[in-house]
């Protein structure tokens, strides 16, 4: 996976498709469905229902429309989101480990494996 900018937790988003408001409430979560491990940019809440029954609503960067506000951002967070990326440059599409990772990364910054 590739690096990327999130947005900060308590962020209000609309999604393609829908009228409803989320709220972030997790960032690279990868969770089980249909027996299947898959890798969501976020999960969030109904906005402002919140946290109703431990439903999660699960989606990825280009599947927001509209950022409505943008949650509190300090120097706490800009530390997570470099953890974070530093998680996911190791990771395939689906959140599980990418053995090839350390390669592609290196050629991504100019240096091409013997």
């Amino acid at each position: 996976m590739k690096k990327m900018e999130f947005l900060p937790l308590g962020s209000i988003v609309i999604l393609h498709g829908t009228v409803k408001k989320l709220m972030i409430i997790q960032r690279a979560v990868q969770v089980e469905q249909n027996q299947e491990k898959k890798y969501f940019d976020y999960g969030a809440a109904l906005y402002p229902e919140g946290l109703v029954e431990n439903r999660v609503a699960y989606f990825n960067q280009p599947d927001i429309a509209k950022v409505i506000d943008v949650g509190y951002k300090d120097d706490d967070d800009n530390l997570m989101q470099e953890q974070i990326n530093d998680v996911l440059v190791k990771l395939d599409d689906s959140g599980n480990p990418d053995p090839f990772a350390e390669v592609r990364e290196d050629e991504e910054d100019g240096i091409k494996g013997e």
